[in-house]
């Protein structure tokens, strides 16, 4: 225990700095106490720091996905330099998001699937990549959740293929709490001519919810009292067009 288990804890608090993340990173990982730290997760986050990458980035990758961090130095360094060549920032998050999306044979994996998937969009290499750089996360999402949200995202609601491609995020939301909800009070409010039926994605999915509700739901409460059930689901779209 004082061989492996104290000097990694040291570590990893030297890193994060609180009790808290390094649970985090326990959980993520249960095994990180266990591998010899001054392997590969110390040399790791070396090279990262050589690279002039933040604290809060190592910080981020660490605690959220430390696996990623303890991989091979080898392999590691090789990962590293092909998100580097992908055009990432090592100055932002979304570098070592990348590195996380890419590491280890099962997201690799991943991410060969989703590119199939996205090419059966319509999407270019370019666009695909164009959304890696936007938000790495895009690229291990399950083929289940790509297809049922890019075919509500088009189908239902009309948006080119290719402009989910620009703003990747909206795939990762819950369909049923956020997307659903928030493009049944729009279509209400477009069929009663009080939005413009083009609406941006990014308009409708990313404000905060506070935002959207003051936006599109109090606003219009007078002229349609029963949008709050429509965003809550307790009403159905037919039932007040």
């Amino acid at each position: 225990m004082e061989n492996q288990i104290v000097p990694c804890y040291n570590f990893l608090k030297s890193v994060l700095s609180s009790d808290k993340k390094i649970v985090t990173a326990l959980k993520r990982t249960s095994w990180i106490f266990l591998e010899d730290h001054t392997k590969n997760l110390i040399p790791n986050i070396a090279f990262l720091r050589e690279l002039g990458v933040p604290e809060s980035c190592i910080v981020l990758l660490l605690s959220h996905f430390p696996e990623a961090l303890m991989q091979k130095h080898d392999n590691f360094g090789y990962i590293v330099n092909e998100v580097k060549e992908m055009g990432f920032d090592p100055m932002k998050s979304t570098f070592v998001l990348a590195i996380h999306a890419i590491s280890g044979k099962g997201n690799k994996s991943i991410w060969e699937r989703c590119y199939e998937v996205y090419r059966r969009w319509g999407w270019s290499k370019d666009e695909i990549l164009l959304a890696f750089r936007k938000h790495p996360h895009c690229m291990i999402l399950s083929e289940k959740k790509i297809m049922r949200a890019m075919d509500f995202f088009v189908n239902k609601m009309g948006w080119p293929s290719k402009m989910i491609a620009k703003c990747p995020v909206v795939l990762l939301f819950s369909l049923e709490r956020r997307i659903v909800p928030r493009c049944s009070v729009i279509q209400v409010l477009s069929l009663k001519g009080l939005v413009k039926k083009d609406m941006s994605l990014t308009t409708v999915l990313l404000p905060v919810e506070e935002s959207f509700l003051e936006r599109f739901v109090t606003r219009f409460q007078e002229e349609i009292p029963q949008l709050m059930s429509v965003y809550q689901g307790k009403v159905y779209l037919e039932s007040i067009i």
